[in-house]
């Protein structure tokens, strides 16, 4: 009775209905992508490319303020050698570099795990454009006229921006 059920299971996973259920929706009539879904591509890469560099700063800052706090850790740590444990003002003056530090210490590890968390979203809304967009074929002459239109708009938008 067992093997009955393996061979329902297949037969179901291979009949017609299954099998158009588990593919993704065809672009268009024969097969390419239309004007509004290259349009649609083309922005989220353009979007994406945006976040990437708003990504690369944010981790280049992260980096730098990391940098910046091994070398506050440096100083600190000639400070403490220096120190005049007998001098309660000197002590209580350490105290506030290190209280300092150990908040730029946080504020770096902060902006580092910000920077991990939008590098994550990124790569899952990359994942999904490549699942959206990365199957599309598109006919020649709606990428020469979909370009031209965004070669306008980078024109218009340079020129309303331009003193």
């Amino acid at each position: 009775m067992g093997c009955l059920r393996i061979w329902i299971l297949v037969a179901c996973a291979l009949s017609p209905a299954a099998a158009g259920a588990a593919t993704t929706k065809p672009a268009a009539a024969g097969g390419f992508g239309t004007r509004a879904q290259l349009r649609e591509c083309l922005d989220l890469d353009d979007a994406l490319k945006v976040r990437n560099r708003a990504l690369d700063a944010a981790t280049t800052a992260a980096n730098e303020k990391i940098t910046a706090n091994e070398a506050e850790a440096a100083h600190l740590s000639e400070v403490k050698k220096a120190l005049d444990r007998t001098d309660k003002a000197a002590i209580a003056s350490f105290n506030q570099l290190a209280v300092a530090h150990n908040q730029h210490v946080q504020e770096a590890g902060d902006d580092a795990s910000a920077a991990e968390a939008l590098r994550v979203r990124i790569a899952a809304d990359k994942a999904d454009m490549d699942q959206k967009c990365g199957s599309l074929t598109y006919r020649p002459a709606d990428v020469d006229a979909v370009d031209k239109e965004r070669r306008k708009a980078a024109a218009m938008a340079a020129a309303a921006s331009a003193p």
